[in-house]
């Protein structure tokens, strides 16, 4: 293994009771909820973004939420842990410089995250949903390491369409590590799921080598979708790829169409996505 520390003394450190909340266990249900609340409830602000998300149209009720445990229970204990991830990053990205890049980077992660979601609904994958969004979400934060550390050769590399090879080819030529490599590497260091750390490893790859290759192929149809309908990078798109992703996730053809042309316009009007977005300040 390569020395990578040297990308992770430029990077923030991880809020952390988003490493607490990554590390409990599924298996006992009413203890991780125990766990979850009393994590969150020590961390006010977060309690505060918590409450108006679940009071938002999307989750629209009679009466107002007015306490954490009422939302815990409204939400599910992994849309909450996905929340968290999602609230926790917004407010990490913060600490970062170079705001115009990053911009980019968060429109095109979120996107991805929400795109990942839908397959899993779409294919009935249930318990799946939030691990693929959080996986979304995460999926180049390889790319951050990589611009924090070099901002400026990076900032040129982005921009520099004159290249030949693929994205992590080049990444590796000009900085000895791609951001796939890199992103699996900090993912790991802060004790993230196995599941977040193939994801960010393999997305972009047709022979997926991890147990979890539902979630990665997943994770790799909604980043080249997001990438097409122009909330990359500026990144050419092969549709025979899409395809080829498609297939193994047994999506019918109507599917394909609607994510390639319409997902996009659907995702605009979603009032989640549009409060994930002030989040970052999108």
């Amino acid at each position: 293994m390569q020395d990578y520390e040297k990308y992770m003394n430029n990077f923030p450190v991880i809020p952390n009771v988003a490493s607490k909340i990554m590390a409990i266990a599924e298996d006992n249900i009413d203890i991780s909820f125990k766990e979850l609340e009393q994590i969150i409830s020590v961390d006010p602000m977060l309690t505060v973004k918590i409450l108006k998300i679940a009071n938002s149209a999307l989750y629209a009720r009679q009466s107002e939420i007015k306490n954490l445990q009422m939302a815990l229970t409204l939400l599910g204990f992994k849309k909450i842990k996905s929340l968290v991830i999602l609230l926790t990053a917004s407010q990490f990205s913060r600490e970062f410089k170079n705001k115009d890049v990053l911009a980019v980077f968060w429109r095109h992660s979120l996107a991805t995250a929400f795109i990942a979601k839908y397959i899993m609904i779409r294919k009935k994958w249930k318990k799946d949903e939030e691990i693929a969004f959080t996986s979304g979400l995460l999926h180049d934060i390889g790319q951050v390491a990589l611009f924090q550390r070099y901002p400026e050769k990076y900032r040129g590399f982005l921009t520099d369409q004159s290249d030949l090879g693929s994205l992590e080819q080049r990444e590796q030529s000009l900085f000895g590590v791609d951001h796939r490599i890199l992103g699996g590497y900090i993912l790991g260091k802060w004790n993230f799921p196995a599941v977040y750390v193939d994801a960010a490893e393999e997305h972009g790859s047709i022979n997926v080598k991890s147990v979890y290759k539902n979630t990665i192929y997943t994770v790799t149809l909604a980043d080249l979708i997001t990438e097409r309908t122009g909330f990359g990078q500026g990144c050419i798109v092969d549709d025979s790829l899409i395809f080829k992703i498609s297939e193994y996730l047994d999506l019918d053809n109507d599917d394909i169409m609607f994510l390639m042309n319409d997902i996009m316009a659907v995702l605009k009007k979603d009032p989640l996505f549009q409060e994930c977005q002030l989040l970052f300040g999108l």
